[in-house]
C-alpha cells in the first residue's frame, strides 16, 4: 500500500517558506498532476541547494490515480477498475512513463491493429497490414465488408484531409457534418467513425467536433501501424497509480492523501499558496492545479472565477462511460478485444486473459459503453440483462447455456469532458493569467481527447510551463532547480 504522508500538514503545521529552493503544491494525484510532480522532480534530481525545491503532492481522496482508479469487488474478490482504460500505439508518453517508474511490463501492445466487429448479424475484422503511414489501411479498404464497395471507395476521399497537422479550424462543425462534406453514408458512420470514434472520443459523430475528432484520427489512425494497434493494462489501474505513488515518495517528493484543497491562494494577481481543509496554508512558490476543468473553478478565489481563462473553461460540459463486469461459469469469449454495432454494447474485453489469469480467461468480461447519458436512468438490472442479452447472440452454440454468476455496473458520470464543437477554444494552455499557477489535466489544450495519454502530456507539460516561467522571472538566469537530469 502507497504509505500517507501527514506529517507535515495537519496538527504539526507546515514550514512558510519551504526549502532553500522553494515549495512547488501540485494538486490532485490523478494521472496529470502524477506526471507533473514526476517532471518536476526528475528535472530537479541533480540540483543541490538552492537548485532543489520542496514537491508536494496533494489529494483528497484516500488513494491517487484521480478518474482512473480500481477497486475490490466484494462478491467475487476481482479487482475492477473503474472504466475499461484502452491505449493505442501513439501513446507513448504514458508508457514511457510508465517504464520509468519500472513498470514498463504493465502494457502490452497487439502486434498489429485486430478488432473483431460484430454487425447485421456476422464477423469481419477491422485490421491493419504492416506499411507505412495511411497505407496499413488497405485491409479495411479490401476486406472490411461491413462497408459496401462503394463506402470503402469513399473513405479514400478522407485519407488526404485526415493528413493536415492541425485541424483546429474545423472546431465549430461536427464531425457528422464533416463527415456528410465527404459522402460518407450513414451505414459507414455507424460501423467504422462512431465504432471507433465512440470509444476515443466519447461521443457520438453528431455531438463532437470536428476538429478534435480529425485530430484525433491523424494522430491515432493515420499515422501508421504502429501508433493504431491497442494496447491493454496489464494490472488493474489502481496498482499503477499506487506504483507510481511509491516512486514520487522515493524521490523525495510530499505524497498526503485525505487533504482536500479548498482554495488556491492568489494575492495582486500571484499565487501565494494552498488552503487545506481542516488544516494549515501551506504557502508555495508555485501551484499546479491537476484536477478536474469545474473542481479548478472552485478552488479559484471569487474574483478569478471571472476571468475569462477560467470562466470558459468551466463550461465545459461532462460525458459519461458506463462499464459492465460479467463472470460467466465456463468460457464465453475467445477473444482479447471485440466491437459491437447496433445495439447497446461497443467494445469487449477478455479481462481474465489481460490480467493474465487463466482460470478467467473467457469467463470474466468487461463491457465498455461510452457515451453512456442514454443509458442514465437504467435500473442496472435492466443495463445487465441487455448487455448479457446482445453479447449470448454472438456465442459460440456450446457456450450459449453459459451461466452468468454475478454482474456488476460501474458507473462514470463524469468520465471526461465532452469535445463537443466549439469547445477546444475552451481548453486552457498550462499557464494560466495567475502568476505562478499552472494547470494540468486531461481537459487542458493537449491536442489529444480525453485519455490518460493525455493526462499524462498535460502534467508533463505543466512542469515545463513552470520552469520557463521562473527562467523568465530571472531574466533567463537558472532555473528553479539547478540541473537536469
Amino acid at each position: 500500500m502507497t504509505r500517507t504522508d501527514t506529517t507535515s500538514c495537519g496538527v504539526h503545521g507546515a514550514p512558510a517558506a519551504g526549502g532553500p529552493g522553494g515549495r512547488i503544491v501540485i494538486v490532485g494525484a490523478g494521472w496529470a498532476g502524477l506526471a507533473a510532480a514526476w517532471e518536476i522532480s526528475r528535472r530537479s534530481a541533480g540540483g543541490e541547494g538552492h537548485g532543489r525545491p520542496e514537491i508536494w503532492l496533494v489529494e483528497r481522496a484516500p488513494r491517487p490515480g484521480g478518474r482512473a482508479f480500481s477497486f475490490r469487488d466484494r462478491a467475487t474478490g476481482l479487482e475492477l477498475d473503474n472504466g475499461q482504460h484502452v491505449l493505442l500505439g501513439c501513446c507513448d508518453q504514458f508508457v514511457h512513463f510508465l517504464q520509468e517508474i519500472g513498470l514498463g511490463a504493465a502494457v502490452r501492445f497487439q502486434d498489429l491493429l485486430d478488432i473483431p466487429v460484430f454487425a447485421g448479424g456476422r464477423w469481419e475484422r477491422l485490421a491493419s497490414a504492416r506499411l507505412p503511414g495511411p497505407l496499413h489501411l488497405l485491409r479495411l479498404l479490401t476486406q472490411y465488408r461491413h462497408l459496401s464497395l462503394a463506402d470503402r471507395w469513399r473513405l479514400l476521399r478522407v485519407v488526404r484531409p485526415l493528413q493536415r497537422p492541425d485541424h483546429r479550424q474545423r472546431d465549430n462543425m461536427s464531425f457528422a457534418d464533416w463527415l456528410a462534406l465527404q459522402g460518407q453514408s450513414a451505414r459507414a458512420v455507424e460501423r467504422l467513425w462512431d465504432l471507433v470514434g465512440v470509444a476515443v472520443l466519447n461521443g457520438r459523430a453528431d455531438q463532437v467536433s470536428a476538429g478534435l475528432a480529425l485530430e484525433s484520427f491523424r494522430i491515432g489512425v493515420i499515422s501508421g501501424w504502429r501508433a493504431a494497434r491497442l494496447g491493454y493494462l496489464t494490472i488493474p489501474l489502481g496498482y499503477a497509480a499506487r506504483a507510481a505513488a511509491e516512486a514520487l515518495q522515493a524521490r523525495g517528493v510530499h505524497v498526503l492523501f485525505h487533504q482536500a484543497v479548498d482554495e488556491v491562494l492568489v494575492e495582486s494577481g500571484r499565487v501565494k499558496g494552498v488552503r487545506i481543509r481542516r488544516g494549515p496554508t501551506l504557502e508555495a512558490d508555485a501551484v499546479v492545479a491537476a484536477v478536474p476543468h469545474d473542481a479548478l473553478y472552485k478552488l479559484l478565489p471569487p474574483a478569478w472565477r471571472l476571468h475569462e481563462a477560467f470562466a470558459q473553461s468551466a463550461r465545459l460540459a461532462w460525458s459519461p462511460i458506463l462499464n459492465v463486469y460479467l463472470l460467466y461459469d465456463q468460457p464465453v469469449f475467445h477473444e482479447e478485444v471485440a466491437a459491437f454495432c447496433g445495439g447497446v454494447v461497443q467494445f469487449v474485453f477478455n479481462r481474465g486473459r489481460l490480467l493474465g489469469e487463466p482460470d478467467l480467461d473467457g469467463r470474466w468480461l468487461s463491457v465498455s459503453l461510452s457515451a453512456a447519458g442514454g443509458l442514465r436512468n437504467w435500473p442496472a438490472a435492466k443495463v445487465i440483462d441487455r448487455v448479457d442479452e446482445e453479447l449470448r447472440r454472438t456465442f459460440p452454440r456450446p457456450a450459449s447455456g453459459a451461466r452468468c454468476l454475478h454482474a456488476a455496473t460501474v458507473w462514470q458520470p463524469r468520465a471526461t469532458f465532452l469535445a463537443a464543437p466549439g469547445t477546444w477554444r475552451l481548453r486552457p494552455p498550462p499557464k494560466s493569467p495567475v502568476s505562478g499557477l499552472f494547470l494540468a489535466g486531461d481537459w487542458t489544450d493537449t491536442g489529444w481527447p480525453a485519455c490518460l495519454e493525455g493526462a499524462v502530456r498535460s502534467g508533463r507539460r505543466a512542469a515545463e510551463a513552470l520552469d520557463q516561467w521562473f527562467r523568465e522571472r530571472q531574466g533567463g538566469g537558472e532555473r528553479f532547480w539547478a540541473s537536469r537530469s
